[in-house]
């Protein structure tokens, strides 16, 4: 229903500002969490709450206890306000001196309000090149992308997993090469998890169809944790110190 009414709103909102756009967007973000079916769990609906002080989340790669990459998100604002993400990842399957699986992902995404208003990504998958260039328009988002197909009417979220009501969605847009994304979500239960050596408290949400991961996000919104299969291999992605992620200059670009 909330689906179905997005589109007549976006038709009524051909000449009205982007600025107007996104916030009633956002509104909508809103309305559609309340009617979809509740989630018992104590995550934030405030998009901003998994946003660090700092402005950086980093996060280790690992399979089996054994580290293969890293994955950070930094945060910055633009002149007018806007959040800036940009998405950085490394991951490597190495056996012996033999790399495997190799994988590069750079992404930056702008948000106001939160509404992703545009999303821009390089992946280098493996040797396959993959690729996003989407932006908001007229309540569809709009552009290019290695498997982008014209259907991701907004609201819409993608997975760069840093926005807690991501485990209040039914689709998404991969940030890796523009494609929707449909999901089914459940809750799973609340579990503690030793981040930074500490004890945090987080809900883990089982999420199946095109995308299947299990994710944990912490009573103040942040994103700890994911955990997914490729082949047979159980892969983490887990929250760590900033101070733990190879210094910038060492960085490998798709």
């Amino acid at each position: 229903m909330a689906h179905f009414g997005l589109r007549i709103v976006s038709d009524a909102l051909l000449a009205i500002s982007s600025r107007v756009k996104a916030t009633l967007l956002s509104t909508l973000f809103i309305l559609a969490f309340s009617f979809t079916s509740a989630l018992a769990d104590n995550v934030p609906r405030d998009w901003l709450s998994g946003v660090e002080e700092n402005g950086q989340l980093a996060y280790e790669i690992t399979r089996k206890g054994k580290r293969l990459g890293f994955h950070t998100i930094d945060f910055s604002r633009a002149d007018n306000g806007d959040l800036i993400v940009d998405v950085h990842i490394e991951m490597d399957f190495k056996f012996g001196p033999l790399t495997l699986f190799r994988y590069r992902h750079d992404n930056r995404e702008v948000w106001r309000d939160g509404v992703m208003l545009s999303l821009t990504s390089k992946t280098d998958n493996n040797g396959e090149a993959a690729f996003a260039d989407l932006r908001l328009e007229d309540g569809r988002y709009v552009g290019s992308g290695s498997r982008y197909n014209n259907d991701l009417d907004a609201p819409l979220i993608s997975t760069s997993y840093f926005n807690p009501n991501f485990i209040r969605q039914k689709a998404f847009v991969s940030s890796q090469d523009g494609r929707l994304l449909p999901t089914g979500i459940k809750t799973v239960g609340v579990e503690t998890l030793k981040i930074n050596n500490a004890p945090v408290s987080a809900t883990r949400f089982a999420l199946s169809g095109k995308l299947e991961i299990d994710i944990w996000y912490a009573d103040d919104g942040r994103w700890v944790k994911t955990q997914f299969e490729r082949g047979r291999f159980k892969v983490v992605v887990q929250q760590t110190n900033p101070s733990r992620i190879p210094p910038r200059k060492q960085w490998e670009r798709p």
